[in-house]
């Protein structure tokens, strides 16, 4: 049952859509007015600090939790039957607002850190869900 769904997946265009949304996210949170918005809502310092445990502690788990998440649109936009453009930004925004706004509304709700630091992770995953589900569909 669910290994076939696993079995039919398009396991390249996977790598290739988690690879797209850590590029994506990567440019997103290093550009200049949003990063430094970011990390002034966040409460993140920037610092002089060691690149190798951030990239143990930090880039790898990123690139794993979206290829988990990739794995989870694919099997969604499977079992819908996406396979045009236009269905996979369905997909992504139907994702995108179920999972990234409102996921970031609720976080910063709790959190407390302002609405620009919703607007910043709430797009970021609106975006990326939907470059995502496009990949995803459009994918040989």
């Amino acid at each position: 049952m669910l290994t076939d769904f696993f079995s039919g997946l398009n396991w390249a265009g996977v790598i290739v859509a988690t690879l797209a949304w850590f590029g994506f996210s990567s440019v997103w949170y290093s550009l200049p007015p949003l990063s430094s918005a970011w990390a002034r809502a966040a409460g993140v310092e920037r610092g002089e600090e060691s690149e190798a445990p951030r990239l143990v502690t930090f880039l790898i788990p990123t690139v794993v939790f979206y290829l988990l998440a990739s794995i989870v649109i694919a099997l969604i936009a499977e079992g819908i039957g996406a396979d045009t453009a236009e269905e996979g930004v369905v997909l992504g925004l139907g994702l995108g607002v179920a999972f990234g706004l409102i996921q970031a509304a609720i976080t910063q709700m709790y959190e407390g850190k302002g609405r620009l630091y919703w607007l910043i992770n709430g797009l970021n995953s609106l975006i990326a869900f939907t470059i995502v589900s496009v990949i995803i569909a459009l994918f040989p």
